[in-house]
């Protein structure tokens, strides 16, 4: 049977040619792409004039596909080139290149990539010499360019090992980056010893500053430098201002679009008041809070037996020192679990996430599962919400962390979220219809029957219990 093409449907054939387009195009240009580097390596007369040739070719395919099938396209066109570049950089290294050298090679003469961005790519290069295996993942799209650059900081940190540990490298290739930067950060932890961390603590202390610079918004800002441990506490001193600030700015009774201030201005204003002393809230010795600090360690760490280096939640070792030097006016919270990680079940008796159980998920979890944020920036989330059909307990394996970012786009997307065994990440999926709250508003609108809050029961850690 013959068809007409007058009578083939216009979306068909858009469909036909964009399909048909992307498999040749990504069949033939890693050919065009290795052939290029080949050539640009055996010196072969004006390659550059190549080049110009692929990417006017390449532009006019994009040009003729559907915008996803084109972006799909761009994707495979700069990992390779990544890739490639890797692999150039990385003969540098191996033709005994310094760091120093390898990095002014990938700036440039152009003047337009930054020092950083030069460092990255050096850094990039370095562990695909330590790992060509790497550029070639990064090539064929099993890693993204930004997952690479997680490996290759952690390779960076350990002498290279990290990229030549492929259980490692599946593991970031599996998770989001911002997953994939809590595995090799706990990798990384894990891999130090208690000297090396207090090491690394003094060299930190002796290095600490105040530095004021102007951004590129025409800003003016400070930084500060110093150790991991005083940065958190000011970080927390911070968000706890800053909690203060939400409050009398009308909390949780007016929407976030009728607030007065966004909340990176509400962080300014409290770092403000903190450093300029003009806070009667916080500064107040009626008011000031103990620091919190929540540490794990295993039986043998506490007993003398392991003389491994105790860590916080999120992996992060911790100096011997800097413990004993808040030991006295910080307030430590131990959790015990169970195999499964259970702390507590409320079951239906109670909505909102008793601060037993707060503590307890911030020892699991961290801070956000979704985004990896700090868990003072958290909420505690229902994976069944209490209102669904399906009416979700208030047990601690039916409670995650999420960022209150991360929260509001899940419930607006309508998914639900999961822990992927195999892979050892969370994901989400669409949620279904016994899984979704009937009224459909958003978590700050609904009823809460308790009171007081949670956060007002409890202001170490300021979490808000949500759905």
């Amino acid at each position: 049977m013959t068809v007409s093409p007058s009578r083939v449907p216009e979306q068909s054939v858009v469909n036909v040619c964009a399909v048909t387009i992307f498999l040749t195009f990504s069949v033939g240009i890693v050919h065009t792409f290795d052939t290029l580097i080949h050539m640009g390596r055996s010196s072969v007369t004006d390659p550059a004039l190549a080049v110009t040739d692929l990417m006017i070719e390449f532009e006019r395919v994009i040009a003729n596909c559907p915008p996803s099938v084109a972006l799909q396209l761009v994707g495979f066109g700069r990992r390779r080139l990544d890739a490639n570049e890797a692999r150039i950089l990385a003969d540098r290294y191996d033709a005994g290149a310094d760091d120093r050298a390898v990095e002014t090679m990938a700036k440039g003469t152009d003047g337009k990539t930054s020092k950083a961005e030069a460092k990255k790519t050096a850094r990039r290069a370095k562990a695909t010499n330590a790992n060509p295996g790497l550029a070639d993942k990064l090539a064929d799209g099993t890693l993204s360019t930004e997952q690479v650059d997680i490996v290759a900081a952690a390779a960076e940190d350990t002498d290279g090992l990290a990229a030549c540990d492929e259980e490692l490298i599946d593991q970031v290739s599996a998770a989001s980056p911002e997953q994939g930067k809590k595995k090799v950060r706990d990798w990384v932890n894990k891999r130090r010893d208690a000297d090396a961390v207090q090491k690394r603590h003094d060299k930190q202390k002796r290095s600490r500053g105040v530095y004021r610079h102007t951004l590129n918004n025409g800003n003016s800002a400070l930084t500060f430098h110093g150790t991991d441990e005083e940065i958190d506490e000011m970080e927390a001193a911070v968000n706890a201002q800053s909690d203060v600030e939400y409050q009398s700015d009308g909390g949780r009774d007016l929407t976030p679009s009728q607030h007065p201030r966004t909340r990176d201005q509400r962080n300014f204003d409290a770092g403000h008041k903190l450093l300029t002393r003009s806070s009667d809230t916080v500064n107040s010795k009626k008011s000031r809070r103990r620091a919190t600090i929540f540490v794990t360690a295993t039986i043998d760490q506490l007993t003398g037996n392991d003389d491994s280096p105790l860590t916080t939640v999120d992996g992060k070792p911790l100096p011997r020192s800097f413990v004993d030097e808040l030991a006295g006016d910080a307030a430590f919270i131990g959790q015990v679990f169970s195999v499964d990680g259970e702390l507590l079940w409320q079951g239906r008796q109670r909505r909102l996430a008793t601060p037993a159980q707060i503590n307890g998920l911030i020892s699991r979890d961290a801070g956000c599962v979704e985004c990896g944020a700090h868990h003072s920036k958290c909420v505690v989330h229902h994976l069944l919400p209490w209102e669904a059909p399906r009416k979700g307990p208030t047990n601690i394996n039916n409670l995650v962390l999420l960022c209150t970012d991360c929260h509001v786009r899940l419930h607006r997307a309508k998914r639900t979220m999961f822990y992927d065994i195999a892979t050892q990440t969370w994901k989400t999926r669409p949620a279904t219809s016994d899984e979704i709250p009937p009224d459909g508003r958003p978590p700050d609108k609904r009823p809460n029957p308790e009171k007081p809050r949670a956060w007002e029961r409890q202001r170490q850690p300021t979490l808000r219990s949500r759905n």
